[in-house]
């Protein structure tokens, strides 16, 4: 099943190859050329993936992708960066900040995809861990509450038994 992407890049040839790829991939694609066109977008759309550029002209992608993990709408969307740096210090910049992952430039068709799916995948297998987790603990909850009433009513029952055993001898 196809996911909904966010791709933001200043570069429109490279956004223009994010969208081929990852269309032909079966996704739907949102794109955004800045940093804050991409903050509103990713609340607005809840992407399942953000593809997402690191040197761009005012918001730079480091910060974009700190915001994007402040905000309680976007703050469990994986964020991918695009960078064609491939430096170690420019790679842990971005984990830092809370990406996932990193592609570099020049792209990889091949690559993109997979990484992409595989982000994809971890982020629906988390959310369904995360509402399993949520049932297991409603149902818990439940639980403790019925055994504190029968409990509650051992202990009724149990005062009863012991007047009728005095009133009958």
């Amino acid at each position: 099943q196809g996911a909904r992407i966010l791709a933001v890049d200043d570069n429109p040839a490279n956004l223009k190859v994010l969208l081929e790829v990852l269309e032909a991939g079966g996704n739907t694609v949102l794109v955004a050329t800045d940093g804050d066109r991409a903050l509103s977008i990713a609340a607005q759309a809840s992407p399942d993936l953000i593809l997402l550029d690191v040197t761009m002209p005012g918001l730079d992608g480091y910060e974009v992708c700190r915001r994007l993990q402040q905000a309680e709408a976007t703050r469990g969307v994986p964020v991918v960066f695009l960078t064609a740096r491939n430096e170690r210090q420019d790679i842990m910049a971005g984990f830092a900040a809370g990406g996932v992952d990193y592609v570099t430039k020049p792209f990889c068709e091949d690559e993109v995809l997979v990484r992409v799916a595989n982000h994809v995948r971890l982020r629906r297998l988390t959310a369904d861990l995360e509402g399993a987790n949520q049932a297991l603990t409603h149902a818990n909850d439940e639980l403790r509450r019925e055994a504190e009433q029968r409990q509650a009513l051992k202990g009724q029952l149990s005062m009863i038994s012991q007047r009728e055993a005095e009133r009958w001898g």
